[in-house]
């Protein structure tokens, strides 16, 4: 079988970015691969693979105008022909977790990098200021500002829920313990535990005692969150409500939208230990205060 050819085989190298797992995984993981190909000349491109972690297409999410490779026959190769591979997927043979990626300036004779992580990169050649720059460059897919119109904002609160890790849920694909090494996995629960709803109720139920609450943003990873909100704030909730929780092209529309309209509001509510609320609280950039479950609440 014949594979299509390389994209863009330009003089520069190329710095070839495998994101991996869920969406903000692979938004942080891109966006430090991004400062990094800036910083060392090399030419951006995204690997991103459809699976049970992240079930679309890039372009489904975005207006990427950059080289995207979605085609794992051609993802392959691709890192078959490198002349450098680093690999952070840490349950995967071989890989390296932070394994500094210590690449030269780019020429044509240094050859092609190709990374394979769903974390930020240990590299001297980041720079947040860049990281933060692609991410605030990444224009959303049309679909996805549908979804953010259909919700008023900005809000005086918004808060992320994650709580779905841990035994109750290993049988989902994307949350099964097999996914990371056994410490990282008690490390989830133990961070899981500590963004239970209560914690949130506690802290909006006393800002809304200081006065100035409105209106809260909520969004979670259970519907149950999401019942348990309307029930107790009534008409200052607000929502985008789905009928489906999980990792589909159509959900992680959503997922995305939901980010954004989190980072739309006067105080943002973060579950500690998620990459999901990480990425909101990274586009807020301190316009407002950020307050992490288990920490500041």
């Amino acid at each position: 079988m014949m594979f299509p050819a390389l994209p863009n085989a330009a003089a520069r190298p190329r710095l070839f970015i495998d994101a991996q797992h869920g969406l903000a995984n692979r938004l942080r993981a891109i966006a430090s691969a991004a400062s990094v190909a800036m910083s060392a000349g090399y030419e951006l491109v995204v690997i991103w693979r459809a699976d049970h972690h992240c079930g679309c297409l890039m372009s489904d999410l975005f207006d990427y105008a950059g080289p995207v490779i979605g085609d794992d026959r051609l993802a392959d190769l691709c890192r078959r022909h490198a002349a450098r591979v680093f690999n952070y997927m840490e349950v995967e043979p071989g890989a390296c977790f932070q394994e500094p990626i210590l690449i030269d300036p780019g020429s044509a004779r240094s050859g092609d990098v190709y990374i394979r992580s769903a974390y930020t990169l240990n590299s001297p050649r980041r720079r947040l200021d860049v990281e933060q720059g692609f991410l605030f460059d990444l224009k959303p897919s049309q679909p996805v500002l549908e979804l953010v119109a259909e919700v008023p904002h900005p809000n005086s609160v918004s808060a992320h829920i994650r709580m779905a890790t841990g035994p109750g849920y290993d049988h989902l694909a994307h949350e099964a313990s097999d996914n990371w090494p056994e410490h990282r996995h008690r490390e989830i629960a133990h961070w899981r535990a500590k963004s239970h709803s209560s914690r949130f109720i506690a802290r909006i139920d006393a800002l809304i005692e200081e006065g100035g609450v409105s209106s809260i943003f909520l969004a979670a990873d259970l519907a149950e969150t999401y019942t348990l909100f309307a029930g107790r704030y009534g008409s200052r909730l607000r929502t985008l409500p789905r009928a489906l929780y999980d990792r589909s092209e159509r959900q992680l529309q959503y997922a995305l939208a939901d980010m954004l309209l989190l980072t739309a509001s006067d105080r943002f509510l973060a579950s500690t230990w998620s990459s999901y609320s990480d990425i909101a609280s990274r586009l807020i950039a301190g316009r407002v205060p950020v307050e992490r479950s288990g920490i500041d609440f």
